[in-house]
């Protein structure tokens, strides 16, 4: 399927007749039957029924106009888009965000940016820290807003908040009724782990707290994101671990408390990640809405 034949379609469909049509198409009558039989072929079915009188569209036909309008306007506006952002009458700026960043930075960022650049369009993709990297090699996000993110060659990465990290609980859980809790404290509870991915470093950081204090975890799940392992906790299918920034917005069917003993001095970091030779001004702007870089943590 081409655009040209949609095209010549969803004229067709317009004007019901093939000479009416193949007149707003400047080409000749049975170019445009020639169009429609290929693109009939092409899919398998017929969309217009050539027995009647005025034509009429098969429901097959209905449905393909429909889709088809949406697809040509989409190209239009992305076309429209193209030429004023060439031309520099409008900009873009992608940006890729662990969901944990909207409890916290990326808000106030948005607000500040696009109150300063309001004819730039935002294009926002919630993702996974670890999916950020491909899609800042491959150029389709400007920056992304991650936890705890790898070292990315020919990108410059640097933190931009540094939390505790609470322990998550079902308000009947034995343990809900403590101000702190320690991992001893939670050895026998079951934990949920997330994001599911091999390279999640937040998820490493969490078993390793359970391995400092010389313990194994019972991992009973293992969510995708943030929110459904906080909804398992309150199913109450065990213990999981968030940042204080989602602990302050969070559900009213858990309890977060904060972790006592060594676990206590561990700290999770949200940080920017953008390609250093990126000249786009519109990305240099929005770095500068975000909190300024944070200094190193102390050793």
């Amino acid at each position: 399927m081409n655009l040209r034949a949609l095209q010549c379609f969803v004229i067709l469909a317009e004007e019901l007749n093939f000479s009416r049509a193949a007149e707003r198409l400047h080409i000749a009558q049975p170019a445009l039957s020639q169009q429609i039989r290929s693109l009939e072929e092409r899919l398998g079915t017929q969309l217009v029924d050539r027995a009647r009188r005025p034509l009429t569209l098969t429901e097959a036909g209905h449905y393909l106009r429909t889709e088809a309008r949406q697809i040509l306007g989409a190209l239009e506006q992305a076309s429209l888009a193209t030429q004023e952002i060439g031309v520099g009458r409008r900009g873009w700026l992608s940006i890729g965000f662990t969901r944990s960043a909207m409890y916290s930075i990326l808000p106030p960022a948005l607000k500040a940016f696009h109150h300063a650049y309001p004819q730039v369009e935002l294009k926002l993709f919630e993702m996974l820290t670890e999916e950020q990297t491909d899609a800042l090699r491959d150029m389709r996000i400007h920056i992304g807003i991650g936890r705890q993110p790898l070292a990315i060659e020919g990108c410059t990465s640097y933190p931009l908040l540094r939390e505790r990290v609470m322990a998550a609980l079902e308000p009947g859980h034995p343990l809900a009724a403590r101000k702190t809790v320690t991992m001893a404290d939670l050895a026998d509870t079951p934990l949920i782990l997330y994001p599911k991915h091999q390279n999640a470093q937040f998820k490493r950081s969490v078993l390793s707290l359970y391995r400092d204090a010389g313990l194994t975890p019972l991992v009973a799940h293992q969510a995708y994101e943030i929110q459904t392992a906080i909804a398992l906790v309150a199913a109450g299918l065990g213990v999981t671990f968030i940042g204080e920034s989602v602990a302050k917005l969070g559900r009213s069917d858990v309890v977060y408390r904060h972790l006592a003993g060594p676990g206590s001095r561990y700290r999770s970091t949200l940080a920017a990640t953008f390609r250093t030779e990126d000249a786009s001004p519109h990305l240099r702007a929005f770095l500068a809405c975000l909190p300024p870089p944070l200094a190193p943590a102390p050793l």
